[in-house]
C-alpha cells in the first residue's frame, strides 16, 4: 500500500493528510476531555505528534478505544482505502498514574485479536512510548 492509492471516484487520502486528521482529531479529543469527567486524560495531541516525529510517521495512524494504533495503508472508512494490515503494537493512555496522573503503555500485539496483546512498557512519558513502540515495529536498520 502506498500513499498514492486512489478510491474509484479519485479521492486520495495521503498519509500526510491521515498524519493531519490524527493530529487535530487528537486536539479535538484533548479538548473534550479537558472540560468533561473522564477516564481519559487529555494527552493524546501529545502521543499523537510524538510519534508523528518518529519513524512511525511511515505508517498510517488511528485511535480507538484510547489506543493510537497503525495500520500500513488507509482504514476502511477513510478515502483511498482497501485491504490493509495493523500493526501488531499500540500505545493505550488513561489516568491509570499516581494520584490519577496520565500514563502510556506500550503494547506488542494486535487489539482484540488471539493471543492477547502483551503489555511492555507503562510511562508517564509520551516521547518514552513511542519510542518503545518503534523498537516493537521496526528492525534497528529501518529505524
Amino acid at each position: 500500500m502506498t500513499a498514492d492509492d486512489t478510491t474509484a471516484d479519485g479521492t486520495t487520502w495521503t498519509l500526510a493528510e491521515a498524519w493531519s486528521w490524527a493530529v487535530e482529531a487528537a486536539r479535538d479529543s484533548d479538548a473534550w476531555n479537558n472540560t468533561h469527567a473522564s477516564w481519559v486524560p487529555p494527552v493524546e495531541e501529545e502521543l499523537v505528534r510524538a510519534a508523528r516525529a518518529s519513524p512511525l510517521f511511515q505508517w498510517y495512524p488511528f485511535t480507538s478505544h484510547n489506543h493510537l494504533c497503525f495500520a500500513d495503508g488507509p482504514l476502511l472508512f477513510t478515502p483511498g482505502a482497501k485491504e490493509c494490515q495493523v500493526l501488531p503494537g499500540s500505545v493505550s493512555f488513561d489516568k491509570g498514574g499516581p494520584d490519577g496522573s496520565p500514563v502510556f503503555r506500550v503494547w506488542s500485539g494486535t487489539r482484540m485479536r488471539t493471543p492477547d496483546p502483551v503489555l511492555v512498557e507503562t510511562t508517564p512519558d509520551a516521547a518514552t512510548a513511542v519510542g518503545t513502540l518503534v523498537g516493537l515495529l521496526m528492525p534497528p536498520r529501518h529505524r
